[in-house]
């Protein structure tokens, strides 16, 4: 939806809104880190977080070439764990004693290594998450390691949506036309996979795609993550991240974001005679984002049991932010059924004449409880 600060979503928005471990050997160098080719969603560099840890990272490899292994260790440990991929490592249940800790990155190609990347954090204490049995805290996987609390037992973890059933719809919200297509999956420009979305312009026009993806009327916190590919961001105008639930009332909560070039700032959303934004305290232009770049993002947010909703902080690039006086009415009653979640991911062109955009997103997935 294209900002103008108080301008309204259009009112058909709010709808359609583990351990693999082995080692390996040769991957160190003295190269300085690119952190560019390796993007580390957990632990975030300088944060302090609870035992066990969630160790993420998203790797495509180095000077052009794929990566063929992709691994970590800890502190001055030999020992290196295997991702799950060459693109991907992605380990929970992670015990470390209090202290301080770093957590180096290591790739390889078939030319050889890669610079490692490292991660520096604080580990201050421990959460209630069973520590003996990694498939028994699946659900229960600590949420950002710039978060020091974990997430509850009782949440619940979408799984990755980029496979599932994603609708496209040009958005109300916006002016002039907007052309789109979304595929599943698709090699991004550093040869991973993910879901491409891709869409055709003018005047400023932005297309919303979305998916229904559970039903929970019950739950009050939200945390959705994911990773941003953007082949040209100076085509980008906004980039807006929501989630729309419906209370058993039948309320439907916007919960909803954007990183906007018009003022500059993560804004949200509120509900007063329909919904607007407001820009927040923190800085963010999508045209500043560096294209053929993963981009990982974590938006939290909560609500009250009158769908008054407070977004708590948000994630870019290891760049931990919490949001201020962001407390705010997010519900109206627009006739939807009972415990509809759904995620919109929207882009909105730039330009006032004619463009195209190109983005990737990878591993989306919402955590709810």
């Amino acid at each position: 939806m294209k900002n103008e600060f108080s301008s309204y979503f259009g009112r058909t928005h709010k709808l359609f809104a583990f351990v693999a471990a082995a080692c390996f050997s040769g991957l160190m160098l003295a190269h300085p880190a690119l952190a560019e080719d390796v993007t580390v969603a957990s632990p975030i560099n300088g944060t302090s977080v609870e035992s066990p840890i969630w160790v993420r990272a998203h790797n495509v490899g180095c000077n052009g070439l794929m990566p063929t292994e992709f691994g970590f260790s800890i502190d001055n440990s030999g020992a290196v764990t295997r991702g799950a991929s060459a693109n991907d490592v992605d380990v929970i249940n992670v015990g470390l004693p209090a202290g301080p800790h770093t957590i180096h990155f290591k790739s390889s190609t078939a030319n050889g290594a890669c610079p490692v990347v490292n991660t520096t954090f604080n580990v201050v204490g421990s959460s209630s998450a069973n520590t003996s049995s990694a498939s028994s805290v699946t659900a229960s996987a600590l949420a950002s390691a710039a978060v020091t609390a974990s997430i509850p037992s009782n949440a619940t973890n979408s799984g990755i949506l980029d496979g599932k059933n994603w609708i496209g719809q040009k958005d109300g919200g916006t002016p002039g036309s907007a052309h789109f297509s979304s595929v599943y999956p698709a090699r991004t420009p550093s040869g991973d996979s993910a879901r491409k979305f891709y869409m055709t312009y003018t005047k400023h026009g932005g297309v919303r795609w979305h998916i229904s993806f559970a039903k929970n009327a019950g739950a009050t916190h939200f945390i959705y993550d994911t990773y941003v590919y953007l082949a040209n961001p100076s085509q980008v105008a906004n980039i807006e991240l929501d989630m729309n639930q419906v209370m058993s009332n039948g309320a439907t909560v916007i919960y909803g974001m954007q990183c906007s070039s018009y003022s500059n700032r993560w804004e949200y959303v509120y509900v007063k005679g329909g919904a607007h934004w407001r820009p927040s305290s923190i800085p963010c232009n999508p045209k500043t984002w560096k294209a053929n770049t993963w981009h990982h993002i974590q938006i939290a947010s909560h609500r009250n049991s009158s769908g008054v909703v407070t977004y708590d902080y948000v994630n870019l690039d290891g760049a931990h932010h919490t949001f201020g006086n962001a407390t705010v009415n997010a519900a109206e009653h627009l006739g939807w059924a009972p415990g509809t979640l759904l995620i919109n991911f929207q882009l909105d062109g730039a330009s006032s004449g004619s463009g195209s955009i190109t983005a990737f997103a990878h591993k989306i997935t919402v955590f709810h409880w």
